[in-house]
């Protein structure tokens, strides 16, 4: 019996690239049972776009009322995708142009590798490889590397950490260990999620199956200042490392937020560094450290003065 996979497709402001990224989704050699487009409440041409495809059979829209990030975006999407009685879920953004082979390697290697039950493809960036979205744990504070790009000479390797950028799982594996948090918003939500799938499976990597990543590229200063992203990157990082961790994993994890993060803007703000006073930058780390000892949090939220979206 043929394989039955969904695509799962999280869009915000960006019909350009969400035109492109749906019909790179319907070209694949081996047609997708659903594409699931999540629209996180877009204000651009986006719902006009959407309503286009209204007639197209296999895909489907749901359009939220506010933006609940990448995390919650997912979260829905994936809940749709089991209701399909689908034997997979691809987990795509809309920059993520994945080549018309992409899932018919995934299922093969799927289907000669059954021990495995989340897979992964390569995704480059600008005919390079983009080795941030693969990666292996270091065991302690739950700290992580990127696999590096030799790896990649192999037709299929292993890792433990796998973004949300070409990522496949099982439904099945899904069902056991559940939806991304959507109170993660964004950050971290891949990476916690994959610590779940972890406990049944590492991510096998095929290597010839690609996706081309057009993510936008920012120039960031040196030092780099930080944005309302960063909040999430430190809250949910030690909210993950408290789930998943120990108290060693704790310890680390804090020690490491203490030194690149707090001292780091304490002392820049101290010598006003680039005559900049950094004050920003420690009220979001503040904030964040604060948001993730207490009750649950919600997603795109944050406590004290610091704007967020």
């Amino acid at each position: 019996m043929p394989v039955r996979y969904a695509i799962v497709i999280v869009t915000y402001n960006r019909v350009r690239l969400l035109r492109e990224c749906i019909a790179h989704a319907e070209a694949q050699t081996v047609r997708a049972h659903s594409i699931i487009v999540v629209d996180n409440a877009s204000t651009d041409d986006t719902a006009a776009y959407l309503g286009e495809l209204d007639r197209v059979s296999n895909i489907e829209m749901i359009r939220l009322q506010q933006n609940i990030g990448g995390a919650g975006g997912f979260a829905k999407g994936m809940e749709r995708a089991l209701q399909k009685h689908v034997d997979c879920v691809l987990l795509i953004d809309d920059d993520a142009m994945i080549e018309k082979e992409y899932m018919e390697k995934i299922l093969t290697a799927r289907e000669h590798c059954p021990q495995y039950r989340a897979f992964a493809g390569t995704v480059e960036k600008n005919e390079r490889i983009d080795t941030f979205h693969r990666r292996d744990l270091l065991r302690a504070g739950l700290l992580s590397k990127n696999v590096p790009a030799q790896k990649y000479c192999q037709s299929r390797f292993e890792c433990d950490i796998a973004s949300f950028c070409g990522m496949v799982v099982d439904s099945e594996l899904i069902r056991k260990i559940g939806l991304p948090h959507e109170e993660y918003f964004i950050c971290y939500d891949d990476t916690e999620y994959s610590l779940r799938i972890s406990r049944y499976s590492r991510f096998l990597v095929i290597a010839d199956a690609v996706l081309d990543h057009k993510s936008e590229i920012h120039v960031q200063s040196c030092p780099r200042r930080y944005d309302w992203k960063d909040y999430y990157a430190i809250r949910n990082r030690i909210l993950m490392v408290k789930e998943h961790g120990n108290i060693v994993d704790e310890a680390v994890n804090f020690l490491d937020v203490l030194v690149h993060s707090v001292f780091r803007n304490w002392l820049f703000g101290l010598i006003r560094l680039d005559h900049y006073d950094w004050k920003y930058e420690r009220s979001l780390v503040k904030a964040a450290i604060k948001d993730s000892g207490g009750a649950k949090p919600v997603a795109g939220k944050v406590s004290g003065s610091v704007y967020v979206k």
